[in-house]
């Protein structure tokens, strides 16, 4: 439960049958989830259990354990235990407030949206779901509902920084820049400054500033976002580092017969699998927006499956972090196990089955994984997107990300670039070594010629050109479209346009200490 989304208020003041519900994470629920944090699953679910047994009219009783059961892909076991708590009170707003959060935190926003508006339109609501509301409606560019729900956020006085962030950006979406930028300082100045939502504000205008060509105002700005992510980045720093100490040694130890020998021992499996990688800001939400028009294709966009859980069981049963062994060493019981799992999860996601269609993986962080997905899927097709080396690092410096051990990276450009290199290295690595199809697909070509590229992408998955793919605009925006999620939900949804190619010119000082580090790759992609 976040601190900024409690719908403590609203609880409290809507009674709900049968009796009164309250909002408190009891000593009950605090022992359960210590419980599931040590992997004692069993003894965790026991007590969530105990907790809705005799605190059935306690919000948290439900909601702390359907978000256990979600860290761990355990959709049915959270559906049920929400669809208890809808039943216990189903006309309380500060239920299907929690609910929607649930589901935000799982990037589900229709699911998320509906929540929320389920419980705007109950009585009590109030003015944490219709900022919420907002955002939801900001991200799915419905931007007049979400400027008149802010508006009457702003009107009762609730001042959380969230709502000056949110209000922010609709006006920069409906191109009153001034408005915009007014209400983001404003928002910095009566917030302390080791606040995210500060962090996002100078991230804001700096991405207001290049767009108006004021390339130094930019540099100025993101420096203070990323000045204050610093200060807070020791331990995402720290798992990074792990992180990146054991892709290191898998990269320097596979080889090709690992590779060969993954494929040749797999069963057939029924689901046809491709992974569509490269790097962060490389072009893989436009990429997927086209490919994901095709009838025979579905994909999953950032779904961290492989990279939680199959790492996670890989690193759970050594103690050297040795993961190529690992990987090697996996029963097939298991892998079989994952593999379901994987499929349902997705599936789950998807809100629909795979079926018969190539599913598609959208992960843009993912190259370090690739033995990973090749180990579950060793059938796996790869597209990796390719970007200008220089365009890519400031692109990923140039913006608000939450931290996490892969945005920690980028928090100034001669760390960008050095994570850059890492990731791009691997997969010149792996490049050499597979033999499952793989073509790499260029930003810059993509802009130029979308259906030749996306041609060229089917063709490497083994599908037939058609004609739907060029209509993933009108897809993004029609009565069943599905929702992007990537920080890039803003862009992709505009035609396409060439202006972002090559902005890295502006900010060649700021590049200065990157550019070492990248020149090999800048010669290698055919940048030079």
């Amino acid at each position: 439960m976040t601190k900024r989304r409690r719908a403590d208020s609203q609880s409290k003041r809507s009674a709900a049958s049968p009796g009164e519900m309250i909002d408190r994470p009891s000593p009950r629920l605090r022992a359960a989830i210590a419980l599931w944090r040590e992997g004692r699953r069993a003894d965790a679910t026991a007590l969530f259990h105990e907790a809705i047994r005799t605190e059935p009219n306690n919000v948290q009783s439900y909601i702390v354990p359907a978000r256990a059961y979600a860290e761990k892909f355990e959709f049915a076991r959270m559906d049920e235990t929400l669809d208890r708590l809808v039943r216990r009170a189903p006309r309380h707003p500060g239920v299907h407030h929690y609910i929607g959060e649930t589901y935000g935190m799982l990037k589900l926003p229709d699911r998320s949206l509906a929540a929320y508006e389920k419980a705007a339109n109950l009585p009590g609501a109030g003015p944490p779901t219709w900022m919420e509301l907002a955002l939801l409606c900001e991200r799915a560019h419905r931007l007049d509902e979400a400027e008149e729900l802010i508006e009457r956020t702003v009107r009762t006085g609730y001042s959380l920084p969230l709502v000056g962030l949110v209000r922010g950006r609709i006006q920069r979406r409906l191109k009153r820049l001034d408005q915009a930028e007014a209400i983001f300082r404003d928002l910095i100045a009566r917030t302390p400054s080791d606040s995210p939502t500060v962090w996002d504000a100078w991230s804001e205008i700096a991405l207001m500033r290049d767009s108006q060509g004021d390339y130094a105002g930019a540099v100025e700005a993101i420096e203070q976002c990323k000045q204050g992510q610093r200060r807070h980045e020791a331990s995402h720093w720290k798992v990074s580092e792990q992180i990146h100490g054991e892709m290191r040694r898998l990269i320097d130890l596979i080889s090709a017969d690992d590779f060969r020998r993954w494929r040749d021992e797999a069963p057939a499996v029924d689901t046809r699998t491709a992974l569509l990688t490269g790097f962060p800001r490389s072009g893989t939400t436009l990429l997927e927006q086209l490919l994901d028009s095709h009838p025979d294709l579905v994909s999953s966009e950032e779904r961290d499956f492989i990279g939680r859980e199959l790492l996670q069981s890989v690193a759970s049963r050594r103690s050297d972090h040795n993961l190529l062994s690992g990987l090697d060493e996996l029963p097939a019981d298991l892998l079989e196990t994952e593999r379901r799992r994987y499929v349902a999860a997705m599936e789950y996601f998807l809100g629909e089955p795979i079926a018969d269609r190539l599913h598609l993986d959208k992960n843009p962080a993912y190259n370090l994984t690739i033995p990973l997905v090749l180990r579950l899927f060793p059938e796996t097709r790869l597209i990796v997107a390719l970007r200008d080396p220089r365009d890519v690092v400031l692109s990923c410096y140039l913006r608000y990300l939450p931290l996490n051990a892969v945005s920690v990276r980028f928090l100034d450009p001669a760390r960008t670039a050095e994570r850059y290199a890492l990731d791009m290295a691997a997969w010149l690595k792996f490049r050499d070594l597979i033999e499952t199809p793989w073509r790499e697909i260029r930003y810059e070509d993509t802009v130029a010629d979308a259906a030749g590229q996306a041609r060229l992408a089917l063709e490497t998955l083994g599908l037939p050109w058609d004609d739907q793919v060029l209509g993933y605009r009108e897809r993004l925006s029609g009565e069943r479209h599905k929702q992007v999620t990537s920080p890039s939900y803003e862009a992709v949804a505009q035609p396409i346009y060439t202006r972002a190619i090559g902005r890295w010119h502006h900010y060649e000082e700021l590049l200065a200490p990157a550019m070492k580090t990248l020149e090999p790759f800048i010669r290698e992609f055919g940048y030079a």
